[in-house]
This record gives structure tokens, C-alpha cells and sequence, in this order.
């Protein structure tokens, strides 16, 4: 196995859960994925998982693993929402419609395009040799290493729509010259026995180029499409403080808590919903929003949003490490168990005035009036509005702790 599909390997067995490539190394030597002399094993993994994503990105698709945090990588499963989904679904047809394009494409000309594919990516000396339509070596070139070895390369390029087989692998190695390497360049695939020939024990190696590849590199070198200039701007909470004053932490508690859309009664149902999606897609901020929106059609204010998002940070269910939105291991909890008991446990442990209301409710009922002069007395606090009041009284009758009868609260049970 390559460095690249050792580490997808590992972290297919790790099912979603991110790691660190010193990690992913360590595993992947365990197992016998991954063979490796050199000093620094997990430096030249990290770097090909980077070349990876960098080379995804360029080529307008995405790439099989993302980076989530600092030296942290996990299989990219996550879903596009919004203009994001918009866009990918257009790089994806003209994916399609390049490929398309090159099938029905001159032979010559094909052959031209592919020679000037090859001088972006580095090759020297490209020749197209002359067109005769037999099967021969259609590009001699030579490949620079270093800038200290001179790779003399024969290349054929086939535009077909069948696999390219073991026969036309063996054609190439028959036509070389013993100083050559070869490629063989298609806008199809190739056949098992295709791919064992040219790696076969003893032979001169034949490097192999698909049609997925081929677009690949196209885009990547601006050869048949161009790029628009498409931009749209973007808040990243990751970089600014969105809490308010009154939400600053006051010791271990919270003061601000804000409520979930859905419905007065359905907070539990919904922080629910959304940690099952978080937990199944690891979403950026971006694509966390967009599913919000999407489920929530009535969030229309932005600061509505914030809110949303982040009583769920602030009951400690989910964490940011600035690229990637995670369920906690008490948001686990809330998933794998009773989510109102959870929740509860959570409104004491994080909100400030919740355990001290309790126990003032466990003395005798209260209306909101004076839940909130309680409130305000209790925390040391200057509210202007009942906002915050209401806020904890709703989620008490979410989390099964508080009834209301009439304009009256009660501890439940």
C-alpha cells in the first residue's frame, strides 16, 4: 500500500473518528499496512495526506479525507448544504462534460492536448511523435527528477470507452526503447490484468493515467476548463467572540441561555436532531448552518441562528476546534440515552441560577414575575427584560423538571 491508502485504511477501521497521522502511522505499521526504512514515517504521511487534499481541492472535487484540527485528519464524509452544494454539483457536471468533450475529440488533437498536459506538469522535451493510428508510442518526453536524473518516458494515450487490458500494457513495453519508461494515458479505466502487467516483478514498470485522472490533471493545470471568479463572503465564528456580555461565564455556570427552534416544547427533540447530524457528518460551521436553515425554514435572522448554536456549545454538547463541529462526550450522552434526563443534568451543571430555582421552586410556586426578581437577586444581575427567565423556564419544562399550571411553575413530580 501506498502512504495514502494506508492511512485511508486506518481511518475506514477508526469509523469517522479523527486522528492524528503520528497515530494513523503507529496504527498502520501495526497492522502491516504500511512499510517504511525512513527516519520519519509519519512526516511523509502527513505531507502526502496534505498533497492529497491541496491536489482535491485544485482539481474541483473533493477529497477523500479532510483535515480536521491541528495535525488531525478523518474520512471527509460530511454533506454540502446551500450555495457550497450549489457549487459542487456544477464542478461535478463539467467533470462530466470535459470528459465527454475529450471522447469526442480528434485523435490528433487529442494527443496534442495530452503533450501539452504534459509539459505543465514538468516533462521536457515532448514530442508528439508522427500520427500513423497503429498503436505505437504516440509521446516520447522526458521527465526531470531533482534536477539530477533524466526519465526518457513513452507514452501512448488511448481515447476510449472500453478498459484498457494487459495487451495494449505489454504493446507499450515491446515498443520501448530499454532506456525508457512507459504511461499509458486513457479517458477510460483499466482491466485487473491491465494494472497486475504493469506492475509486474522484473519488467520495466508502466505508470498508468485513468479518465478520472486525466480530468484531474486538466483542471489542475487550467487545460479545458477556466476558473470563474465567483466570490461570496462568509462569517467565521471561529476568529471572533459572538457571545454576548451577559453570556460570559460566571465560574463554572452561564448566565445567557438561549432556547432551540422547533417549538416552545420540542428543545429536547431538537438538540437531539441536531446532534444525530453532527455526529454523522463532523460539519464545518458553514455546513451546520445551511442544515439548520434547512430543517428550521422560519430562522431567518442570523443572530437567531447564533443563538441556536450556541446554547448548544454553552450546555457543553458540542466543541469547535475551528474547522470541524464535534459532539461531546456529554453530547453522547444526551444521543445514547434519555435526552431530558441529560439535558437536565446539563442545565445544573453549566447555567447559573438553575440548581438555586429549583430549590426555591421545591418551596413553593412561583409566576414569572417572580421567578425573574429571584433570578436577578440570586445571580447579581441587571436584566433588563424576562428573556433570560423565560429561557430557563422553558427549558426546565423541556428537561422535565418544571410543570406550569396556569401562569404558575412547580417542580415536577
Amino acid at each position: 500500500m501506498t502512504f495514502f491508502e494506508a492511512a485511508r485504511r486506518v481511518l475506514e477501521e477508526a469509523a469517522g473518528t479523527p486522528m492524528h497521522y503520528k497515530e494513523i502511522t503507529k496504527v498502520a505499521m501495526e497492522e502491516g499496512y504500511l512499510e517504511s526504512s525512513g527516519l520519519t514515517p509519519d512526516q511523509t504521511l502527513a505531507a502526502q495526506l496534505y498533497m492529497h487534499i491541496r491536489k482535491s481541492e485544485a482539481a474541483g472535487r473533493d477529497p477523500e479525507i479532510r483535515a480536521v484540527g491541528k495535525g488531525k485528519f478523518a474520512l471527509a464524509k460530511r454533506k454540502k448544504f446551500g450555495l457550497e452544494k450549489e457549487v459542487d454539483e456544477w464542478n461535478k457536471r463539467v467533470r462530466k462534460e470535459l470528459l465527454e468533450a475529450l471522447m469526442e475529440t480528434d485523435p490528433r488533437a487529442f494527443e496534442n492536448l495530452v503533450g501539452n498536459l504534459l509539459v505543465n506538469i514538468g516533462f521536457d522535451d515532448v514530442k508528439v511523435t508522427r500520427y500513423s493510428g497503429d498503436g505505437g508510442i504516440d509521446i516520447e518526453a522526458e521527465l526531470t527528477v531533482g534536477g539530477i536524473t533524466n526519465v526518457k518516458t513513452a507514452i501512448q494515450v488511448k481515447r476510449w470507452k472500453k478498459n484498457v487490458t494487459g495487451r495494449t500494457v505489454r504493446e507499450l513495453r515491446g515498443g520501448q526503447l530499454a532506456d525508457q519508461r512507459g504511461l499509458i494515458i486513457t479517458t477510460s479505466g483499466f482491466t485487473k490484468d491491465a494494472r497486475l502487467e504493469a506492475e509486474a516483478s522484473g519488467k520495466t514498470p508502466i505508470s498508468l493515467i485513468n479518465g478520472e485522472k486525466l480530468v484531474d490533471l486538466l483542471i489542475e493545470n487550467g487545460i479545458g476548463v477556466s476558473r470563474g471568479s465567483l466570490q461570496y463572503l462568509e462569517l467565521d465564528h471561529s476568529q471572533i467572540d459572538v457571545e454576548p456580555d451577559d453570556a460570559t461565564a460566571k465560574g463554572q455556570k452561564y448566565l445567557g441561555l438561549w432556547p432551540l427552534p422547533g417549538g416552545t416544547d420540542k428543545y429536547a427533540e431538537t438538540a437531539k436532531a441536531i446532534l444525530v447530524f453532527i455526529a454523522e457528518n463532523e460539519p464545518d460551521t458553514k455546513s451546520l448552518r445551511a442544515w439548520v436553515r434547512e430543517q428550521f425554514p422560519a430562522v431567518k435572522s442570523e443572530k437567531t441562528l447564533d443563538g441556536y448554536l450556541r446554547v448548544l456549545r454553552t450546555l457543553g454538547l458540542t466543541e469547535y476546534d475551528g474547522q470541524t463541529v464535534m459532539v461531546t462526550a456529554d453530547g453522547r450522552r444526551v444521543l445514547e440515552g434519555d435526552e431530558k434526563v441529560e439535558l437536565a443534568e446539563q442545565l445544573k451543571k453549566r447555567i447559573a441560577g438553575i440548581e438555586e430555582l429549583l430549590v426555591r421552586l421545591g418551596k413553593s410556586d412561583m409566576d414569572e414575575g417572580e421567578v425573574y426578581e429571584f433570578l436577578k437577586e440570586t445571580l447579581k444581575v441587571d436584566w433588563e427584560t424576562k428573556h433570560q427567565t423565560k429561557f430557563r423556564l422553558l427549558w426546565l419544562q423541556n428537561a422535565g423538571l418544571v410543570l406550569k399550571d396556569g401562569n404558575r411553575y412547580c417542580i415536577a413530580g
